[in-house]
């Protein structure tokens, strides 16, 4: 059989059926667009739900992540937040993540 140039991918492979294996039937191509952020609808919704404004709420977020980064840094292990209201203060501190032990 003589090889034939310039042939397109699909020419090419015209008229061969591929065998079903773990690699075909695990790793095929979903032509589905795969989202990895949420919707705008449901971050509005749940700004609102927080009752901040946009900007306070971003300021909250970066504090948040820099006592977080800071505090995986010194630390180096998780951390989780406590939330305590003073008065018509509310404290967020670190405290460490407390370790679930499996059964």
């Amino acid at each position: 059989m003589k090889i034939r140039k310039n042939l397109s991918d699909a020419d090419m492979f015209r008229g061969m059926d591929e065998e079903e294996s773990f690699e075909t039937a695990v790793l095929t191509d979903d032509s589905r667009s795969k989202k990895f952020r949420k919707n705008p609808s449901a971050l509005k919704k749940e700004a609102e739900a927080m009752m901040l404004p946009p900007e306070a709420q971003e300021k909250l977020n970066r504090c948040l992540l820099e006592v977080s980064m800071e505090w995986l840094k010194d630390k180096g292990g998780d951390v989780e937040w406590k939330v305590i209201r003073d008065g018509m203060n509310i404290l967020i501190k670190p405290a460490p993540a407390k370790k679930k032990v499996r059964p």
